[in-house]
């Protein structure tokens, strides 16, 4: 029994021994499995530029149009003389009067950037409305005195001229057609006084239309960080082309919240070579009655889809009713570019030349046509009063066919 009880107590310490000897084993292994990974994770460390070369790229890319469009950009400072009511009622009160008004100046604080050689700037009309002086600054600490060559309030676009004989650097314009949601968009301006400040995002949508911020609006939307002193400065796209001019921020707070709106480059340069040939803004007419698309209409017309824009009623000899457009037609497109407001409908036609020919896709009685119409300048005083009583009879015939 004894040899046997050793027999078992000499089996049990030789299992125990080659128990530890595994688990040291496994414990080697362990530490050598982690030297390894230890050893790829450096290798990764020093292979990182082949993983972020196109990061690189991209960054080597921004600095690059910072680089190009920093001369190019201006700091724009106004002058204007108000009259203020200095008036206390409780200095009344101790002495019988007081005060009355007085002349100060105010200023104001925005952006723009160069589009000519010879010194012509682009701001928004809002930057500069009322001023008595306008002064812009560039990023090399020159400042000039300029002069306003003329606005266009509708549209929120004024053209500034430098005093001055030297050359400067203008920007180039891109086709505000083609820009894509999803592209890259970099904001340049004076945000909160902070001169000469970049931000960078993407076109976050296009033709945004009934935001109630100007008469003619077809904003491309981005969540660049636009702020308070961006108005007036450039939208510009990753290859350092102007997209649209920064001109408002949907904000409750004053600050950027990544809704931010330009005015679409094709709009601007339209404005701008009209402002500088005539010192004015020669808006093209079309002389159509425009109403948005609702289920009602969609069900009365028998139409498939909401996407589109409702005739209302043509100008009688104007351009559409000569073109042959009707009522209860609904345009689709503006030379092939999609359109479904009756906003960005107005912003694409203003972005046309007068006497340019443009075609409208047309849906006529479940048809899909093209129709040609030749643009003309906007009618005088006069015919738009007579254009006015037309439209109020044409409004109660339009009111009778949708019981309303």
């Amino acid at each position: 029994m004894k040899n046997k009880k050793k027999y078992l107590i000499l089996v049990s310490m030789l299992l125990f021994v080659l128990s530890c000897s595994d688990k040291s084993s496994k414990t080697s292994g362990a530490s050598e499995s982690d030297q390894k990974n230890t050893q790829e994770k450096s290798i990764s460390l020093q292979e990182l530029p082949k993983y972020t070369k196109n990061a690189v790229q991209t960054q080597d890319a921004f600095v690059s149009i910072h680089n190009s469009a920093k001369d190019s950009i201006v700091n724009i400072r106004t002058k204007k003389t108000v009259k203020v009511n200095t008036y206390n009622p409780l200095e009344a009160l101790l002495f019988g009067n007081s005060g009355g008004q007085e002349t100060r100046e105010s200023g104001a604080l925005g952006s723009g950037f160069v589009v000519s050689k010879d010194g012509y700037i682009v701001t928004n009309n809002h930057v500069i409305d009322g001023a008595d002086e306008i002064f812009v600054k560039f990023s090399d600490g020159k400042e000039y005195k300029t002069k306003l060559v003329g606005t266009s309030p509708e549209v929120d676009i004024a053209v500034l001229k430098i005093n001055s004989n030297e050359t400067f650097k203008p920007l180039e314009f891109a086709n505000s057609d083609e820009v894509q949601i999803g592209q890259w968009s970099i904001a340049f301006g004076n945000p909160m006084g902070l001169n000469d400040s970049m931000t960078a995002g993407i076109v976050s949508a296009a033709g945004r239309s009934s935001l109630g911020i100007e008469q003619i609006e077809n904003f491309i939307q981005t969540d660049a960080a636009i702020n308070q002193g961006n108005s007036g400065g450039p939208l510009i796209d990753i290859s350092g082309r102007v997209i649209g001019v920064n001109t408002a921020i949907y904000s409750q707070s004053g600050g950027s919240v990544g809704l931010g709106f330009a005015i679409p480059s094709n709009l601007v340069v339209r404005v701008k070579d009209s402002i500088i040939a005539t010192g004015k803004f020669e808006k093209p007419y079309i002389g159509i009655y425009l109403d948005n698309l609702d289920a009602q209409k969609v069900k009365a017309l028998n139409l498939k889809s909401s996407n589109g824009i409702y005739i209302a009623g043509t100008v009688a000899n104007g351009p559409a009713a000569q073109a042959g457009l009707a009522k209860n037609d609904v345009v689709t497109a503006v030379d092939g570019k999609e359109i479904n407001s009756a906003g960005a409908f107005v912003g694409e036609i203003a972005a046309k030349k007068v006497g340019q020919k443009t075609n409208l896709t047309v849906t006529r009685n479940g048809k899909e046509i093209n129709v040609a119409v030749t643009l003309a300048k906007t009618p005088n005083t006069l015919q738009q009063q007579q254009i006015l009583q037309q439209r109020q009879q044409q409004q109660q015939q339009y009111e009778q066919q949708f019981g309303r």
